[in-house]
């Protein structure tokens, strides 16, 4: 029996992407991050000895790359192909090989090194194994890429690498070289190296298929853990993923829902988010080394809503989180901070509070009455009726209290 075919398989790490939303500290952090994080992985492969390091599509983020980065990029992959690992780099819908100019900026290693860029599938044999690749071409690929890969030889294990949407994917992302769980199965390889969607998670089909998530969140919308998977296929066709943490800038929210009712002071506040970001940090995926840009979400009954309402507290806040936690960036939310009202003493009353609370009650518990309310159309909305009634349930949820709230205005300032 052979030895395991070992891949490091990465994938939209869009180098010197713009990030003008963010701050001069945060994004020079997060840039630094995206450079460590890529200079992190070839030591991954080598240090795993991996037979291949698959990147599938995105690496750049358009014609954005800078001079030193095109000159640096290209030396840290050859360190990666000098240590005889082969580098194979599928283009995406961010890098599109006829219209990325930077993408033909960079000198790329001489040896073991792959740049596909065409629809058309190219076939690279790796250590007995074949890698089939394709990528895009333009920026809004609408083809399905993986029609086109040719069906695994028997007896060969074979790995498709390609920036692509799976159908059954829950993603917010365009839905660029779109294809079926079923399309993956019908070649029978023994794995699929994704790219595309930024959030590390496995494909449901058939057969074995991941995206590897982005190498480095950019925003809260990228929360968790970012870096790349070890993926070793043993002779027999079993897979084994692991996800190795690489980004050293990490996004991350504290909410803390309807757990304000005995917050009497901001020292109250503080002394509830510290547990729940240490927390955060002592978690198996997180790094020593990581840097953390938080958004702290606050909801629900608080006794000192009058202070958080007021101008600037929810900055200076924030502020007092950030030194205190030591972490690069904070951001404080009013999610939906209520005063703290006793709502059981305007329940079935006969006035309009004590009518709001009894229908959001009503709606709580009865699906007839829920969906009596709820707008035929009603954004982010599920198609599934149970799903959609769970979700406007949640769109529900503390709005008593904020009914009060508003109701009572001139009361509870």
């Amino acid at each position: 029996m052979g030895a395991p075919l070992r891949i490091i398989h990465a994938a939209d790490c869009h180098l010197d992407a713009p990030c003008r939303s963010l701050s001069g500290e945060t994004r020079s952090a997060v840039d630094a991050s995206a450079r460590a994080g890529m200079d992190d992985l070839v030591s991954l492969a080598i240090d795993r000895h991996a037979d291949a390091l698959v990147i599938a599509g995105d690496l750049l983020d358009g014609d954005t790359v800078r001079v030193s980065t095109a000159m640096w990029l290209a030396e840290t992959l050859e360190r990666a192909t000098a240590a005889g690992v082969t580098v194979i780099v599928t283009t995406g819908n961010h890098d599109p090989f006829a219209t990325c100019a930077a993408l033909h900026r960079v000198r790329w290693p001489a040896e073991r090194f792959h740049l596909v860029g065409g629809a058309t599938p190219v076939t690279i044999e790796v250590a007995g194994a074949t890698i089939v690749a394709a990528g895009h071409e333009v920026a809004r690929e609408q083809r399905n890429l993986v029609a086109g890969f040719p069906p695994a030889e028997p007896g060969v294990t074979t790995v498709g690498v390609v920036h692509a949407h799976v159908a059954s994917t829950r993603s917010s992302h365009d839905r660029y070289a779109p294809c079926e769980a079923a399309d993956l199965a019908r070649v029978g390889y023994a794995y699929w190296a994704l790219g595309h969607v930024h959030r590390a998670q496995p494909v449901a089909g058939e057969r074995p298929a991941s995206y590897s998530g982005a190498m480095q969140g950019r925003d809260f919308g990228e929360t968790g853990a970012k870096g790349a998977l070890v993926i070793t296929i043993d002779p027999d066709g079993r897979v084994d993923t692991t996800h190795v943490p690489l980004a050293r800038v990490r996004w991350e929210e504290v909410a803390l829902r309807n757990a304000l009712a005995d917050v009497h002071a901001i020292h109250d506040l503080v002394a509830l988010v510290e547990p729940a970001f240490r927390a955060l940090q002592a978690a198996a995926d997180a790094r020593s080394d990581q840097q953390w840009v938080l958004r702290v979400r606050l909801s629900g009954p608080c006794p000192i809503r009058a202070d958080l309402v007021a101008p600037q507290a929810l900055d200076e806040l924030a502020d007092v989180l950030r030194e205190r936690l030591e972490v690069l960036d904070v951001t404080v939310v009013d999610d939906g901070v209520t005063a703290a009202i006793d709502l059981a003493a305007y329940r079935d009353q006969d006035h309009v509070l004590g009518v709001a609370l009894a229908l959001l009650e009503e709606s709580a518990l009865d699906d007839e009455a829920l969906e009596a309310i709820a707008p035929p159309s009603l954004a982010g909305a599920p198609t599934d009726p149970a799903d959609r009634l769970a979700y406007v349930r949640g769109l529900l949820d503390g709005l008593d209290g904020a009914v009060a709230t508003a109701l009572l205005a001139d009361g509870v300032r």
